[in-house]
């Protein structure tokens, strides 16, 4: 058991790590009112902080309407590394979510 939680305790962390970057984009896209430029450049920042390949797509770009849906999605690319396998497999985690808007500006 304690050599399963020594292996795969990183790709925890990524998923982790994903989850609070989704929670992230949606309050950026909240507090922006939308997938603006001033919200690309903060999603940015977060990608760049990030030491692993992160790729997010958001479905609205732009200022949004009152009652628009946005789907999220952020994908983190990790090597994964086990000792029987020395090359390591390219993981992807991806993982949704659902913005809507309630704001009426």
């Amino acid at each position: 058991m304690f050599i399963c939680m020594m292996f795969f305790a990183e790709e925890v962390s990524v998923q982790q790590e994903a989850v609070h970057l989704r929670n992230r984009v949606i309050e950026i896209i909240e507090i922006e009112n939308g997938y603006t430029q001033q919200a690309k450049s903060k999603v940015n920042d977060l990608i760049i902080s990030s030491k692993r390949d992160v790729i997010i797509n958001v479905s609205k770009n732009g200022l949004l309407e009152y009652g628009d849906k946005v789907i999220i999605e952020v994908a983190i690319y990790y090597n994964r590394r086990l000792p029987f396998k020395p090359t390591g497999d390219l993981v992807k985690y991806s993982v949704l979510g659902e913005y809507y808007n309630i704001n009426g500006y």
